[in-house]
């Protein structure tokens, strides 16, 4: 397994836990999403799943996040995106990976309503990701205090329902924000919010 996959299995395992939140309290939610943020620093430091250059890891310590706020944990409706042809998606690097519009997000956040977009990987040739949803987004905070390239969230096809928990607490960077020999999906267009999402990991350069 490499580096890269052991990292993005990481992130998908925290999907399971974001199903089973909505009933516990406060104290309970932040030291679940403490543990979680925990162990991928973690990761990021042991050089056998560090994703870092080798010259950040004997320097690292920890990610930057923004503290826990549970306002930033939303329930979306998701609508299924019927007979969605797959796409090429953008990335940082020359890779198009194949990804096909899965299902949209609509919830409020802020007092606006919001709309995003999840993808389901595409390509035959990593069937460990085929029911691999990515939600890929940029919002107000880009550049300043989080990676200019935006940030994900990933999902699980069977956890997919007609009402779905975001929670932007456990919003993370892509590989490419930590090292240039990754690629990196671009959040498509409309997965662009206007407002900041000030929740999840922040850059890791300025």
């Amino acid at each position: 397994m490499t580096k890269g996959l052991a990292m993005r299995l990481l992130f998908i395992g925290a999907i399971s836990t974001l199903f089973t939140l909505n009933t516990v309290a406060q104290s309970d939610y932040s030291m679940k999403v403490q543990h979680y943020r925990d162990s991928v620093d973690r990761a990021f430091a042991d050089t056998a799943t560090s994703i870092l250059m080798k010259e950040d890891i004997p320097h690292f310590h920890h990610l930057n996040y923004f503290p826990i706020n549970e306002s930033y944990k939303v329930v979306a409706k998701f609508s299924r995106i019927e007979n969605a042809k797959t796409v090429k998606m953008k990335t940082s690097g020359t890779r198009t990976p194949a990804y096909k519009p899965y299902g949209t997000l609509e919830f409020e956040l802020d007092g606006t309503k919001q709309t995003l977009t999840l993808y389901r990987f595409a390509d035959p040739s990593r069937p460990e990701l085929k029911n691999h949803l990515l939600l890929a987004f940029i919002d107000a905070t880009n550049g300043k205090y989080t990676y200019m390239g935006g940030r994900y969230l990933d999902y699980d096809v069977k956890d997919v329902k007609d009402e779905m928990v975001i929670d932007f607490n456990y919003a993370y960077n892509p590989y490419c924000a930590y090292n240039d020999k990754y690629s990196c999906v671009i959040p498509p267009l409309e997965n662009r919010l206007e407002i900041p999402i000030e929740a999840g990991v922040k850059k890791f350069h300025d």
